[in-house]
């Protein structure tokens, strides 16, 4: 839930009127008076409060038309709800009320009231305590009464709650106060939740009882009795009853009517409240987490109901959210809309030899009806189709004739049974000797990527006071078709305007890495987020243009950076969302070797967002080789892979040389989108 608390403090800390609910305890009713305002929006500045429970999208009694949002529609069947947001149905359980009994327990400090002589309750863990109320002489107040025996009994009975909402599993210390004890005689203060029936707390001596009460949802209707002991609802007309409280168990939850669809498919999101937000002065919200905005919202009832659609392929982690004191924020759902990517490399030469070929896909197809393969441009599949898991590697041959194109799908396989009619109609194009049918997504075109040579240095390539790195290096080693270099400065200057120069002269391609933080400090989504955030400022800087690729280094664990071993899925979700959402392509230097900190950390957020595997790129630093290598002689192409979905193509090979050349070599897959320098 680590997105999820970055929006949340996102929501908190801008202003907003807050909402004010009086509750006035009377018998059989739960009156809420509230001064209600605007639900809070992720990309409005500042709030005002609302005329009357009118939406901050709308004006009063004036529906929100669908088209403010085309990815939105109301739901089949369903109506625009009064003064909410973009398409949104709402609907209403009967009163909110839950009939799971909640569970007693002694309020903290005070102990369980001790049983007296006919006055035993099972279980009972209500605490007792002897409260004046009447005259301070002891007299019998003018209109009490006395039962047969001659004994006092109470004529006044209050029942009070410490608030009338709570969260989910949350305790109430519900307080029953009498005018008089009821140690005496045979009469014992009992406490009810009438909406299940339970008994809840009884006490068999002083003038006031009192137990802590703890719901997991929903609305609970409770009352106190002065009676003689009994563990249910007393129907004895001379039992004296207090008020009733009604007291509400907050909570939010969200469903969607499918989880993996096509792109431009529609998908209906509910989320639900345990409690009518008309009545309790909320409003239920649906948030988008993964785009940090609310999709819609509903200013009545339990439930809030909108169809999304996407026409691109992604994964959207949504939630519900009831606003007020408290809140309630329910677990994530994972809606996926299909998308695919491709990557295909060629070691040697353009136009012969083998090319490998990797599909990625954001959703796991094993269980759905689908499975992904690669086509060339004549539409011939290459090897096999993929059923399991997010990726599909396989290979092709080039003849040496032309350069081929790659393209990859997702969809079913044909059912060749006998009379079954050919041609079922398509959702995505798809060249005419495809064998699958019922497209659901398809990458772009792909021609094999090249080999890139490269290096990367801490020092300036140009300007460094040791020397010109970037002439030693093209003397001794080659000419560079990249170089990666530092975006701030860190124990490395950051790249300059020089260095940028030369790079625009000499064609030669920036891979750009962020490394301004403790290399131990590498947990948590908020770390990732800001450092991510940074980032892209500095880029946005130096001009970078939107879409090229932008690189965090994850050192390994050691004596530097003893905390890198603590790396871990939130991190990488956090770099993903930051770096994604400022227009830049996430890149992850780390060490590629399956079952490393880093691999475990990255197949560990690849499994629940797949499209973080999709969208993104990997820089192995594993296998690193001992030995003299160049541009001319390096080693094949082979980094290690973490052995789940995600792009590997780049491979930081050899360390080092030292002072002779203080750079490390890499390769790199041209698909990798670098920055090239315009002079």
């Amino acid at each position: 839930m680590r997105s999820l608390r970055l929006l949340l403090s996102n929501i908190r800390s801008r202003p907003k009127a807050h909402l004010a609910i009086v509750l006035v305890a009377v018998s059989n009713h739960f009156s809420v008076v509230a001064l209600a305002a605007a639900p809070a929006v992720l990309s409005m500045p500042a709030l005002q409060p609302a005329q009357s429970t009118c939406g901050p999208d709308s004006s009063c009694d004036v529906p929100v038309a669908a088209d403010q949002n085309p990815n939105l529609s109301l739901p089949t069947g369903m109506s625009q709800c009064h003064d909410s947001g973009p398409a949104a149905a709402c609907a209403s359980t009967a009163d909110a009320k839950a009939s799971a009994p909640g569970t007693a327990s002694t309020p903290p400090g005070t102990y369980p009231c001790v049983p007296v002589a006919g006055k035993v309750f099972p279980a009972n863990l209500a605490a007792c305590t002897d409260v004046t109320t009447g005259p301070s002489d002891g007299t019998l107040p003018p209109s009490s009464s006395v039962d047969a025996s001659g004994v006092k009994v109470p004529d006044e009975l209050t029942l009070t709650s410490s608030s009338d909402a709570f969260h989910a599993g949350q305790a109430a210390t519900i307080t029953a106060t009498a005018n008089l004890s009821v140690t005496t005689g045979d009469r014992s203060i009992e406490i009810f939740d009438l909406t299940s029936g339970n008994l809840i707390g009884g006490c068999g001596q002083g003038s006031q009882c009192i137990v802590a009460y703890t719901a997991g949802s929903g609305v609970h209707e409770l009352a106190a009795f002065v009676t003689t002991p009994t563990p249910t609802v007393p129907a004895d007309p001379s039992a004296l009853a207090s008020n009733h409280l009604r007291i509400g168990w907050l909570s939010s939850g969200i469903a969607a009517s499918q989880a993996v669809v096509s792109p431009g498919q529609p998908v209906t999101i509910t989320a639900t409240s345990t409690l009518d937000v008309l009545q309790s002065g909320r409003w239920l919200e649906i948030y988008d987490v993964s785009a940090g905005t609310r999709v819609t919202y509903c200013s009545r009832g339990t439930a809030c109901a909108t169809t999304m659609k996407m026409t691109g392929g992604g994964t959207h982690k949504l939630v519900g959210y009831v606003t007020g004191t408290p809140e309630a924020v329910s677990t994530p759902i994972y809606v996926t809309w299909l998308g695919v990517s491709l990557s295909a490399t060629s070691i040697g030469s353009s136009t012969s030899g083998t090319v490998s070929l990797k599909a990625t896909t954001n959703a796991d197809l094993t269980n759905t009806p689908w499975v992904m393969g690669v086509y060339d441009q004549q539409g011939h599949l290459v090897e096999h189709t993929c059923k399991t898991g997010t990726t599909c590697q396989v290979s092709a041959w080039m003849d040496g004739t032309s350069k081929p194109v790659y393209t990859a799908y997702i969809g079913a396989l044909p059912d060749t049974r006998p009379g079954i009619i050919e041609g079922i109609a398509r959702r995505v194009g798809a060249p005419s000797a495809l064998s699958l049918v019922d497209i659901q997504a398809k990458s772009g075109p792909v021609e094999p990527a090249h080999l890139l040579w490269g290096v990367d240095s801490c020092k300036a390539f140009i300007g460094d006071p040791t020397g010109d790195l970037f002439w030693a290096v093209s003397r001794k080693l080659g000419t560079p078709d990249f170089w990666g270099r530092y975006l701030t400065d860190t124990v490395c200057p950051a790249i300059s305007a020089r260095e940028i120069a030369i790079a625009a002269d000499y064609h030669m391609g920036i891979l750009p890495i962020y490394n301004d933080y403790n290399c131990s400090d590498v947990s948590f989504y908020a770390t990732g987020n800001g450092y991510a955030v940074a980032a892209v400022a500095a880029a946005q800087r130096l001009g970078i243009p939107a879409g090229r690729a932008i690189a965090i280094d994850i050192e390994p664990p050691g004596d530097a950076c003893p905390g890198a071993a603590n790396v871990d899925s939130g991190f990488i979700e956090g770099w993903y969302d930051g770096i994604h959402n400022g227009g830049y392509v996430p890149v992850y230097y780390g060490n590629g070797t399956a079952g490393s900190e880093f691999a475990a950390a990255w197949c560990a957020a690849v499994s629940t967002l797949p499209n973080i595997a999709t969208d993104s790129a990997l820089w192995s630093f594993e296998p690193s080789l001992m030995g003299s290598y160049n541009k001319v002689s390096n080693p094949g192409y082979g980094p290690y892979d973490p052995g789940c979905g995600g792009n590997t193509v780049a491979w930081q090979y050899v360390l080092s040389g030292g002072a002779v050349v203080d750079v490390d070599q890499d390769e790199a897959l041209s698909s990798l989108p670098l920055w090239y320098p315009s002079s």
